[in-house]
């Protein structure tokens, strides 16, 4: 009996090892979209097909490999046949997915593919007789490779292989994370081309135990990108035509982490509200982060694009059309944050190429920090005003704690009060109040800094010549549905992606923004009404002109730490990395066989591609 198994085990160790020659042939086909020049580049790909795709490969292998006890055989070879073609096929038809759409494919793709077919992708005949002829030579081949092997397996090292490959792999992962902390994007913007890689970074690691100085790195290389640099992106589409001005209004930009949208109440956000409801202020009725997550929050407010497209911006160091356009008309930059613009790497796509951005937080509690970066900023704005006619001013502020749920021990609270977080015991039956007290007790405390910045604008005059625009990245969850999802980063509904928005426009009536409106809309808003930039939104964003007429939203995208979500008017769909989704409705009830319109499905997919080449 173990001489059987042993000898089984030995083929389709044998077997695996073959498929894995396959695989690599078939990611040869990634090879135009990556570009590798040099021998860095060619020895960081190595180790990605030595390491991450023989991963893929032998984790592919482990259902034979504990199936091998169980079946005869005859089944085993037939079992093996099947799930070796199957899986070769999946990956042959991601190599097409991305040559056409530069996403890999995903449970949800694949859905679409069999349940909507010519509805969203339009097929041939010589396509399918194509597919169907790839389909059987795949099947014939494995078929007729395993009944070789199964009847001489040759002696190969098996284990020796695999060892390599776990070399490679800690190599590839320990180059990425160095390369990361380094800005160099000749490695890092390699990763995005290979299915399933999530390499690791450590810049955070590095810093703190001194390996790294963010800083200094970020002097000495060239933040600028070059032209052509992000190759693989066309980002705008097309040139923008702008005119700003003779006397451009500023610009402030705040946003207060984690603040949902029903934080936007006079009792718990005085300041903001009492702002909210004045002449010459407007507030969104339903207003969308681009994400559930500060990475794709502020992303998607920059941008105006789904968090998808993260990496590639990131690796080219590409920044928004808002900020270059900003650079363009020579505005004055301030950028104060009391979180790490390092992790997530805000540094290296919204903030690429800005001059004196400091990438190392004050430091302190939550709350010291949002005080000393409003100290910060009120300094900034007394300094300006000796120098009446400098250029317009771009000031961001990102305030933490609302995030940390901070606030000074003497601030007033609400009450009951958590006075110590244990997120061990949150849970179905955990009494929410006292977090929310929290929560809201913080909110009242930025509100507090956001008010000094704000009587601050309107003493000095400076509300007739500022724009001021406050959201928020993301909101927080608890437990409202009794679904037990708390925080963020979860899921789509309300509680984790529906935020304040309050704007003010100079020279604009104000009032309310009905209907949904979403992060894309916020660039575009600026740029044509502030800098007198064509009405060409889709050149460079999936929003529009929250001032300009539009039709209602058949759909909104929200990015998660990787996933995405489809925000319909009466479910979201969540898209996960791993290639799963789920539709729900909006308390987190699971909706079976659910799926948007061909018409939105398509609409979503050009969405997830309009700007890559």
């Amino acid at each position: 009996m173990l001489a059987t198994l042993l000898h089984r085990w030995r083929w389709l160790g044998a077997w695996t090892l073959a498929n894995l020659l396959l695989a690599w042939l078939i990611s040869l086909r990634y090879l135009p979209h990556v570009a590798p020049k040099g021998a860095e580049q060619w020895g960081y790909l190595l180790l990605v097909f030595l390491g991450h795709i023989a991963l893929l490969v032998w984790l592919g292998a482990l259902p034979p490999l504990l199936l091998a006890p169980l079946l005869r055989a005859p089944w085993l070879w037939l079992v093996t046949t099947l799930w070796a073609g199957l899986l070769q096929l999946v990956l042959l038809l991601d190599t097409f997915v991305y040559a056409q759409y530069r996403f890999h494919l995903s449970g949800f793709i694949l859905d679409l593919l069999v349940n909507a077919g010519g509805d969203v992708f339009s097929f041939s005949w010589l396509a399918w007789s194509l597919a169907i002829g790839g389909v059987l030579a795949m099947l014939g081949l494995q078929g007729a490779l395993g009944a070789w092997l199964r009847r001489r397996p040759p002696s190969r090292p098996v284990l020796p292989v695999l060892g390599i490959g776990v070399l490679a792999l800690f190599g590839v992962h320990g180059w990425h994370a160095w390369a990361d902390a380094h800005y160099d994007r000749d490695i890092t913007g390699m990763t995005r081309h290979v299915p399933l890689f999530y390499p690791a970074t450590a810049k955070r690691f590095f810093v703190e135990r001194g390996w790294v100085d963010p800083q200094a790195v970020r002097d000495r290389v060239e933040l600028e990108a070059a032209e052509g640099k992000a190759h693989d992106l066309a980002y705008p589409s097309a040139p923008l035509s702008c005119s700003p001005p003779a006397t451009p209004a500023n610009l402030l930009l705040v946003v207060l982490d984690t603040a949902r949208h029903d934080l936007l109440d006079p009792e718990v956000m005085p300041n903001l509200s009492r702002h909210a409801e004045r002449p010459g202020w407007y507030r969104a009725e339903a207003h969308f982060s681009g994400g559930n997550s500060t990475k794709a929050g502020v992303f998607s407010l920059f941008y105006g694009l789904p968090v998808t497209y993260w990496d590639a911006f990131t690796a080219g160091q590409t920044p928004p059309v808002l900020m270059e356009t900003l650079e363009a008309a020579d505005y004055r930059f301030q950028v104060l944050s009391s979180a790490t613009l390092v992790s997530p790497a805000f540094d290296r796509n919204v903030f690429a190429g800005l001059e004196d951005v400091s990438l190392t937080p004050v430091r302190g509690e939550p709350w010291q920090r949002d005080r000393q970066i409003t100290e910060d900023w009120l300094a900034w704005m007394e300094a300006s005003a000796e120098s009446p006619d400098a250029a317009p001013f771009f000031g961001f502020l990102f305030y933490d704690a609302i995030h940390g749920y901070s606030s000074p021990p003497d601030f007033p609270r609400f009450t009951p009060y958590w006075e110590q977080i244990n997120h061990m015991a949150l849970g179905p039956d955990f009494d929410p109040e006292p977090y929310w007290n929290r929560y809201r007790t913080a909110a009242r405390y930025v509100d507090a800094q956001l008010g000094r910045v704000l009587d601050d604008l309107e003493r000095r005059g400076r509300l007739d010549d500022t724009a001021v625009v406050i959201t928020s990245d993301h909101g927080e969850s608890f437990n409202e549905h009794g679904h037990n999802y708390w925080g963020h980063g979860s899921n789509y509904t309300p509680e984790q992606v529906q935020v304040p928005l309050v704007m003010h426009l100079p020279g604009r009536p104000g009032g309310v923004l009905e209907g949904r409106t979403h992060h894309a809309d916020i660039a575009p808003t600026l740029l044509e009404t502030l800098l007198g930039c064509e009405a060409a939104a889709e050149r460079y964003t999936l929003g529009h002109n929250l001032l300009a007429a539009a039709g209602s939203r058949d759909w909104l995208l929200s990015g998660s730490y990787m996933g995405y979500g489809i925000l319909l008017p009466e479910y979201q769909i969540a898209v996960h990395p791993t290639g799963a989704f789920e539709a729900y409705d909006y308390r987190m009830n699971e909706l079976e066989a659910v799926l948007p319109s061909p018409e939105v499905a398509g609409e979503v997919l050009q969405a997830l591609s309009r700007f890559y080449r």
